[in-house]
């Protein structure tokens, strides 16, 4: 791969670090003159030094390597310099290498005969560090406009097909090491050609511009799809062709998380580009390959993932598609859940059932968690571990949680009416919906309309969720404690809380998660975890709640170290809305 510097999708010549940057490399057979010229790069700014004494490994050492310039000394035994700058020029990743000879030779035959073997320059020995630089700076230079104009697109100031190519080899070829997962997404622009044609050259420009400038800002900005981690765009977007881009993805992805990134780009396309006072809608279409599982080979990944981009199956119509038949069908699939999703909430299919908290040492019912659930007209019922993070990833989320926060409060309000004043309602709310611009009103508005008492709420939160942006979480936990509403930290133990943080969050109860229960009372390790948690909890005056309680001997355990609410199995299934009614008069 070329060592370059991109700024902002273009070389930017003037930066010191297209040059200090660049890897150097020498070949000579004296330790010593390895030693001085490194002492005099580095005195220069130019850490990125090689040095090899064996001038036998020296052409390996370079192809593996990738210098970009390299000082090549003349006279050596086994292997000369001569030897080493044919043996470069006769490879095609090495022929347009930059290489300095070394030489304490003057006469012309000598330097004939390096020039007919292609070298670039020379410098006599011994070296002068002055002229060493110089000659090393004019030919870095070069080399990094060269480097422009060979590996940029002149348009958009992206990697063009041949870097791309470049990087996905070296990409493909890390994967094979490390038996990973590597992604290449291809984004044709459909109606480009049309709008060329119709209103001409400079606005196809534009056109191609402002669509280099969305899918870097929409990457940039991405960082919600599972293990999917925000990169430089310029490092991962290329302009392959004249209407055609693709995006590297290095890390290993699901079909999901990958169709969630495209589904983002595609948003990213729907408002119209406004240009030269024309309002023009550009249609796109995305293809997706993977390797090794559509191929093993550059050409092939990038010549997959484009053919995905032009051509639609018959079965599977849209804008996205997989070369993987088999990824293509688990798409489908998840596309028709989305518009299923879509339809429930239009039709109000969803329903909340009621999973029973009860008191650790009386039995008594004290509240009940809200849990949604999901009934198709076909009487289906829906898992939410299945719906849930597609509702997630497709921007329903916050519609269907808007929904759930409401028709909890209004039930919570139904049962104080029905005089059982002593049962809290608690609801999860996911990253998306907490985070939300308006949620506190939301919160706030559900209060006003049902009438409920605020402090029989809990609203409860993940605890990744909580530690995720410290000083926005603080700021809404205070708002919604302002309303009078309580709060919970669910699951914890699972995430990375900070203590510190944790002990000024306004919090009144945490629930340890399920899986620090289901090895109680034996395991050395659950009573450890599970020990430590209600012990800081009650330093710091919280209640604890023990999810996933499923036999006698977890709750003896549980009720013995402090636990105030159990919830699980062992209790009761989540509920109807009679059903927890019918539960709750026997149990109050």
């Amino acid at each position: 791969m070329v060592n370059v510097s991109v700024q902002s999708g273009v070389f930017d010549l003037s930066s010191n670090s297209v040059l200090t940057d660049s890897l150097i490399m020498m070949v000579d057979d004296e330790p010593i003159m390895i030693d001085l010229i490194q002492a005099f790069l580095e005195d220069a700014g130019y850490d990125n030094f090689l040095g090899q004494s064996d001038s036998v490994c020296a052409v390996e050492l370079v192809t593996n390597r990738k210098p970009d310039v390299l000082l090549l000394d003349l006279v050596m035994p086994d292997v000369t310099g001569f030897m080493v700058l044919e043996a470069l020029r006769g490879m095609e990743q090495t022929k347009h290498l930059p290489i300095i000879v070394l030489t304490s030779s003057s006469d012309g035959a000598t330097k004939l005969k390096a020039l007919e073997l292609g070298a670039t320059d020379f410098l006599a020995k011994p070296v002068d560090p002055s002229e060493l630089v110089l000659r090393v700076r004019n030919i870095l230079t070069v080399k990094a406009y060269q480097d422009q104009l060979i590996y940029l697109d002149v348009l958009t100031g992206l990697p063009n097909r041949k870097l791309f190519l470049e990087r996905l080899a070296s990409a493909i070829e890390s994967t094979v090491k490390t038996d990973n997962q590597l992604s290449v997404i291809a984004i044709r622009l459909a109606t480009f050609k049309a709008i060329n044609d119709s209103f001409g050259p400079k606005v196809g420009d534009d056109v191609l511009n402002e669509a280099s400038l969305r899918l870097q800002n929409c990457l940039s900005s991405m960082d919600m799809c599972g293990n999917f981690q925000s990169q430089d765009p310029t490092k991962i977007i290329s302009k392959i062709s004249g209407d055609e881009f693709s995006i590297l993805l290095y890390e290993e992805l699901s079909d999901e998380e990958l169709s969630c990134i495209a589904e983002r780009l595609i948003k990213a396309f729907e408002a119209p580009f406004i240009i030269d006072q024309h309002s023009l809608y550009i249609t796109i279409s995305l293809g997706i390959a993977m390797s090794p599982r559509d191929g093993n080979d550059a050409d092939i990944v990038l010549k997959n993932a484009s053919y995905a981009a032009h051509h639609s199956y018959d079965e599977m119509p849209g804008p996205l598609q997989f070369y993987s038949q088999e990824a293509n069908l688990h798409l489908q699939e998840r596309l028709q859940m989305q518009q299923d999703l879509k339809k429930a909430i239009k039709d109000n299919e969803f329903y909340l059932v009621f999973q029973p908290q009860v008191d650790a040492f009386t039995g008594t019912v004290k509240g009940a968690e809200a849990l949604l659930r999901w009934a198709r007209p076909d009487k289906a019922i829906i898992s939410p571990a299945i719906f849930v993070p597609i509702a997630e990833q497709s921007g329903l989320m916050e519609e269907i949680g808007s929904w759930v926060l409401m028709n909890a409060f209004l039930q919570a309000a139904a049962w104080q009416q029905q005089a059982m004043n002593n049962v809290s309602i608690s609801i999860n709310v996911s990253s998306k919906q907490f985070r939300a611009d308006g949620f506190v009103a939301l919160v706030d508005k559900c209060l006003q309309d049902s009438k409920v008492r605020p402090e029989s709420v809990v609203i409860e939160m993940t605890e990744s969720l909580a530690m995720s942006d410290i000083t926005k979480t603080n700021s809404i936990l205070h708002q919604l404690k302002g309303l009078g509403l309580k709060v919970s930290v669910d699951d914890f133990g699972t995430g990375y809380s900070s203590l510190s943080y944790l002990k000024s969050f306004p919090l009144n109860e945490l629930k340890i998660d399920k899986t620090f229960v289901d090895g109680l009372p034996d395991n050395k390790g659950d009573q450890a975890i599970t020990s430590a948690i209600i012990t800081m909890a009650k330093k710091l005056n919280f209640l604890v709640v023990a999810e996933g309680v499923e036999n006698q001997e977890q709750a003896d355990y549980l009720a013995i170290a402090g636990c105030d609410l159990f919830q699980g199995y062992h209790f009761a299934r989540p509920l109807s809305v009679d059903a927890f009614k019918a539960y709750y008069d026997v149990h109050s």
